[in-house]
């Protein structure tokens, strides 16, 4: 296998081929360690939500903020460091759903956020508006070189807590980061990181009402960020038009 990992067991072309990345995690860690550690993180995570009476994914995100202090001793992402938030973030719907719940605990209105979000807001807007089919549009691209919408004035995530998968799992471990286009990011091939997607994926299917699940095939719909803001402000008219 040509590929190679650094000190820290990270695979450094991770950003570029996903299928790659997923060819060499198989081969790195073998398909029943995979299975026995998405079965008990999966477990585990649910186990940790009953016991601090939280959710199963907050739960999973301790875990996996667990890994990363275990596992690493030289992560460079700081506080106000945002090199890597300013290209498009992806969520499920659970997750989306974490967020708007921290927001709420939090006092954040969501409402301000999508106000200073306009510019990139609209090139979604413009995207999903397009003829184009869905799967057609470059969602990143869309998006790439704005901030994120979660990213205050002083470049620190108001949403960090409840942040989803997609940037858990890019962070630096070399250099600082000295511009926005992650050449100092990478995606992580822990073991614990590996499983990740499927167990979210898992925690939103077991969570939608059983009439309403659809058979599980490990994965579930994506939308950035700037889609979910646009999504949550029609239902909120929709709720106020009804009145």
């Amino acid at each position: 296998m040509a590929l190679q990992t650094d000190h820290n067991g990270m695979f450094i072309e991770g950003m570029t081929d996903a299928n790659e990345l997923m060819s060499f995690i198989q081969y790195k860690f073998g398909e029943e360690a995979i299975q026995d550690t998405y079965k008990g993180l999966l477990e585990k995570a649910k186990e940790e939500g009953r016991k601090k009476d939280t959710t199963p994914l907050r739960a999973f995100w301790g875990l996996l903020d667990q890994a990363f202090q275990e596992k690493s001793d030289s992560l460079k992402c700081g506080k106000g460091c945002a090199h890597c938030c300013h290209t498009g973030v992806a969520a499920t719907q659970f997750e989306w759903e974490g967020i708007v719940k921290g927001a709420k605990e939090k006092g954040i209105d969501l409402k301000e956020v999508i106000e200073r979000s306009q510019k990139s807001i609209g090139k979604v807007k413009t995207a999903l508006n397009s003829q184009k089919k869905f799967e057609q549009i470059d969602w990143h691209q869309a998006v790439m070189n704005h901030p994120c919408p979660f990213l205050d004035d002083e470049m620190n995530c108001i949403i960090y807590e409840d942040r989803p998968l997609d940037c858990r799992l890019v962070v630096a471990f070399r250099d600082a980061c000295v511009s926005k286009k992650l050449e100092h990011a990478q995606r992580g091939i822990w073991i614990e990181e590996s499983v990740a997607a499927p167990i979210v994926a898992k925690l939103q299917h077991d969570k939608t009402p059983k009439m309403k699940r659809k058979k599980f095939t490990g994965t579930q719909p994506l939308k950035l960020l700037q889609h979910w803001l646009i999504v949550w402000q029609e239902k909120n008219k929709k709720k106020r038009s009804s009145k």
